[in-house]
């Protein structure tokens, strides 16, 4: 799949069959995530930055280094806009988009595999050119229930997810721990005769406090 391809699908198979005002769950595939308003990285040439802080009518000292373009472009950048979006958004439908490396919140990536294993119990011994024709028919082999069955699924793993997250921030704020407070009762209890016997690291007074 490219580019080309994906956005030809969208446009003739996909869009005329999606109800109206449709939420498409998205991956992050390289076709997917064609932006339309780039900006330059620190990897672009000096020239590239220059260029695009002039378009976008703002103005630079012709002394600044890359590091200092890069300043100006960071700030001023907008989000990120998709190819993708834009068709859908334009027919009135919303993209919602996976995060990177979670796959398994893909519903279709359970349907490739029940795919793979229909097309695979076909396939043995069978030509290439019936390779097609195996494909298809295990394409319209996927009921409607399968489908919900796996969304389903993948709806049980948000949960949890979630439930996880939120118990993640609670022991991450119960957990505290502090550096340097003035009120430690060790500063108080060091004899000052001894001061110049401790170890460099003993300078510093150190107050751990841990809520559970």
């Amino acid at each position: 799949m490219n580019k080309n391809n994906f956005n030809k699908w969208l446009e003739e198979k996909l869009l005329p069959n999606l109800p109206p005002r449709s939420l498409i769950v998205m991956d992050n595939a390289s076709y997917h995530t064609i932006a339309v308003n780039k900006a330059p990285t620190m990897s672009s040439t000096k020239d590239q930055m220059q260029n695009w802080i002039k378009s976008k009518g703002l103005t630079y000292l012709p002394t600044m280094v890359k590091a200092q373009l890069y300043e100006i472009v960071k700030e001023h950048k907008e989000p990120i806009k998709y190819e993708a979006d834009l068709m859908l958004e334009k027919h009135g439908h919303k993209v919602v988009r996976l995060p990177p490396y979670h796959c398994d919140l893909n519903p279709i990536e359970l349907i490739w595999s029940v795919l793979k294993r229909r097309i695979a119990v076909k396939n043995v011994g069978q030509e290439a050119k019936n390779i097609v024709k195996i494909t298809e028919e295990a394409f319209s082999s996927i009921t409607a229930e399968e489908w919900k069955k796996d969304c389903e699924h993948v709806k049980k793993i948000e949960d949890k997810y979630y439930h996880e997250g939120i118990s993640v921030d609670r022991e991450i704020d119960n957990f505290i721990i502090e550096l340097g407070g003035d009120d430690s009762d060790t500063a108080d209890d060091t004899d000052e005769s001894h001061v110049s016997d401790l170890d460099p690291l003993d300078d510093h007074t150190y107050s751990k406090r841990i809520n559970f």
